[in-house]
């Protein structure tokens, strides 16, 4: 792969991670009268896709962004994180993706 065109890529990548970002905190504002939840779900799903596609392009593997997440997820559940202490968020999360 070219490194002009693949700078190019990360940039490109970076934007749309940002504006999408930007769209779903302008959906959260307004979340009381949301009526298509599934934009909110699109917007987190596409904001997940593109930072694994941001990754690739800065030479990082996918199976390494789901171990450094399995570190993450497990040193937040040893250091009772409050969203682990409160809503087991980090331990279900490295549940989930210890089975896939």
């Amino acid at each position: 792969m070219n490194i002009a065109s693949n700078l190019k890529a990360i940039e490109e990548i970076k934007s749309d991670i940002l504006g999408e970002v930007a769209d779903l905190y302008k959906r959260l504002a307004d979340y009381d009268e949301l009526s298509d939840y599934g934009n909110v779900e699109s917007s987190v799903a596409t904001i997940i896709a593109m930072d694994y596609i941001l990754a690739r392009h800065l030479g990082i593997a996918y199976s390494t962004v789901d171990s450094r997440i399995c570190d993450l997820l497990g040193m937040a559940e040893e250091n009772s994180h409050p969203l682990e202490a409160e809503f087991a968020d980090m331990s279900e999360l490295l549940k989930y993706i210890s089975k896939r």
